[in-house]
């Protein structure tokens, strides 16, 4: 090739090599986060786990039986770290009943292979069941299981309807009618933000079902 056509030429080369340069790095980088991302896993995982994960960078050498770097029972192990908060601490305080009832359907829901039965769920849900007048229904629930020998609930649906009916507010449904039908509901001095959690709280206890009901009930509670 002579001179003049590798002048002619050279922008071309150029141009390359700054591609293949930028494609390098690109690589790099890509190399470095996955990295830093399958190291971050690592340090979640305890010794035990740890040592059974292939070096995430290492190629396996061709005597290595080609297998996945996830292991058959990783969704098992992963259902090991969700971590669901408990329920917090129940006294029996009606108006914090609903909410306690969530937070253990919840938690039963995400770690669902922590309970053997209904039997389980119910105990463990009653074990924060502690103070004041939920703390005495716990203890008469366990004297009766005590003469008996078993609980009242035949099933944890069981155990709800009777919680329902201890430990939630009576007539909530008529209640939130009640409200609904007044002035008390109305935005006030209250930001939208919590005017509109109280209406939806109150259309859900009220039943209400009803669009344009309900449209024209927010409109009326909320100052423009």
């Amino acid at each position: 090739m002579s001179p003049s056509d590798m002048f002619k030429n050279s922008p071309i080369h150029v141009n390359c090599i700054l591609a293949i340069e930028a494609t390098v790095d690109d690589m790099r980088s890509q190399n470095e986060a996955t990295h830093r991302l399958l190291q971050d896993i690592l340090d979640k995982l305890g010794p035990e786990q740890a040592q059974n994960v292939p070096d995430p960078i290492r190629p396996p050498t061709r005597g290595s039986a080609q297998s996945s770097p996830i292991p058959t029972s990783s969704v098992g192990r992963r259902k090991n770290f969700l971590k669901p908060s408990a329920p917090s601490e129940f006294n029996g305080d009606r108006s914090a009943g609903k909410a306690f009832l969530t937070s253990c359907r919840t938690y039963i829901r995400l770690c669902l292979e922590s309970f053997e039965d209904d039997l389980t769920k119910v105990v463990w849900a009653m074990s924060y069941m502690k103070a004041r007048r939920a703390g005495r229904w716990v203890n008469h629930e366990f004297e009766h299981k005590a003469k008996s020998g078993h609980l009242r609930f035949i099933d944890w649906v069981d155990f709800e309807e009777e919680f329902r009916k201890d430990f939630m507010p009576l007539n909530s449904e008529a209640a939130a009618v009640n409200v609904l039908e007044t002035m008390s509901y109305f935005q006030g001095r209250r930001t939208v933000d919590d005017y509109l959690d109280q209406f939806k709280d109150l259309i859900e206890d009220s039943g209400y079902s009803d669009p344009k009901m309900i449209v024209v009930k927010f409109r009326r509670g909320l100052d423009c």
